[in-house]
C-alpha cells in the first residue's frame, strides 16, 4: 500500500524556546514533496511575540504555513479547526505537540506502519517521556528518562522489538491519524476543552468500529514537557478528563495495565530489565492513566 502525504499540525500557545526547537527539528526532517506543516497559533499570552518569531524562522519555506486564530479556541478546538478547516488536502494527519523534537526518519517510519495495515487508525512513536510510548518502558515509574540516554538506548535496542504493537490508545504528543478515519468519525470531542484525554477518547471511539491504535517501535520523537498550564490547572484538567474516560470506557484502565505488563515482560526478556522495577512501573502507571506529560 502506498504511503500518503502528511500534514503536520503543531498547535501553538506559548513557550517559544521549546516551540523553536520543534520547528527547527521539522525543518530538518520534512520536505516540501511529502510534508505540509501548519503552525496554528491559539492566541496565548505572548501571541504577538511568538508570531513574529515564527514568521522569521519559517520565512521562505514553502511547506510551512502559519495561521493565527481570531480568538483562543482551546487545545481541542485548535486541533479540530486546523484539521477540518485549515487543511484542505486529503493528507493523513500528524498532530504534534510544540514541546517535541522529531528525529530523522520518524515520520517516514510511522507512515510506513500506517500504510502496512488498512485497519490502523493511529500511530504514535517511542519517546523519552510519553507514558506507554516511553523508551525504555520500565522508566515510566520515574516519569520518563533523561532524553539523550533514552535515545541512545532506543538506537541500540530498537531492532530487537517488533515494528509495532497494538495499544489501548495512541499518545497525543505525536499522533498520526489516517485521514479517512477523521472523515468518517470526526476528530476530538470538545468536552476535553483545553486538552488531556482527548486522544484517548478518539482512539477508543474508533476502536469500537474495528480500528487499531499502534505504537511504532522503530520511530522516535523527543517530548520535552513544556508547561502551557500551571501544575494546579494541569491537575484539574487531568482529573476532569479521567472522569470522562472512566465513565465512557470502564475497561480502559485494565487494558492499559495489561498492555504495560505484557510490554514490560517483553522488554525485560530483550533488554534484561529487573523484575521488581517492572512490577513497580505497572502499579504506578495504573494510577496515572491520563497523566499525559
Amino acid at each position: 500500500m502506498a504511503k500518503n502525504k502528511l500534514t503536520i499540525i503543531v498547535p501553538v500557545y506559548g513557550d517559544w524556546p521549546s516551540l523553536k526547537e520543534c520547528i527547527e527539528s521539522l525543518q530538518q526532517t520534512t520536505n516540501a514533496d511529502t510534508h505540509n506543516v501548519i503552525l496554528a497559533n491559539d492566541c496565548g499570552p505572548e501571541a504577538d511575540k511568538i508570531e513574529a518569531n515564527i514568521l522569521k524562522l519559517i520565512k521562505g519555506q514553502s511547506n510551512f504555513r502559519y495561521v493565527r486564530n481570531e480568538q483562543n479556541l482551546g487545545f481541542v478546538g485548535n486541533c479540530n479547526n486546523a484539521v477540518m478547516n485549515l487543511d484542505s488536502t486529503k493528507n493523513d494527519i500528524v498532530l504534534l505537540n510544540s514541546d517535541t523534537k522529531v528525529t530523522p526518519g520518524a515520520f517516514e517510519e510511522m507512515a510506513a506502519v500506517l500504510a502496512s495495515d488498512e485497519r490502523i487508525a493511529t500511530v504514535s512513536p517511542r519517546s523519552n517521556n510519553a507514558t506507554i510510548c516511553t523508551f525504555p518502558l520500565s522508566a515510566i515509574h520515574d516519569h520518563g528518562i533523561e532524553a539523550s540516554r533514552s535515545f541512545r538506548l532506543f538506537e541500540r535496542q530498537k531492532q530487537k522489538l517488533p515494528r509495532y504493537s497494538i495499544a489501548p490508545t495512541g499518545h497525543g504528543f505525536c499522533l498520526m491519524i489516517r485521514r479517512s478515519v477523521i472523515k468518517k468519525y470526526g476528530l476530538f470531542d470538545t468536552a476535553f476543552g483545553k486538552g488531556y484525554g482527548e486522544e484517548v477518547d478518539f482512539c477508543r471511539r474508533v476502536q469500537k468500529h474495528g480500528w487499531k491504535s499502534v505504537i511504532a517501535h522503530h520511530a522516535y520523537v523527543f517530548h520535552l514537557e513544556a508547561r502551557s498550564f500551571s501544575l494546579e490547572t494541569k491537575a484539574e484538567l487531568i482529573m476532569n478528563s479521567r472522569k470522562i474516560i472512566e465513565a465512557r470506557y470502564p475497561e480502559y484502565k485494565s487494558e492499559v495495565t495489561q498492555y504495560i505488563q505484557e510490554a514490560l515482560t517483553l522488554e525485560s526478556r530483550l533488554f534484561g530489565s529487573k523484575s521488581h522495577r517492572l512490577k513497580q512501573a505497572v502499579r504506578v502507571r495504573a494510577k496515572r492513566l491520563l497523566r499525559r506529560p
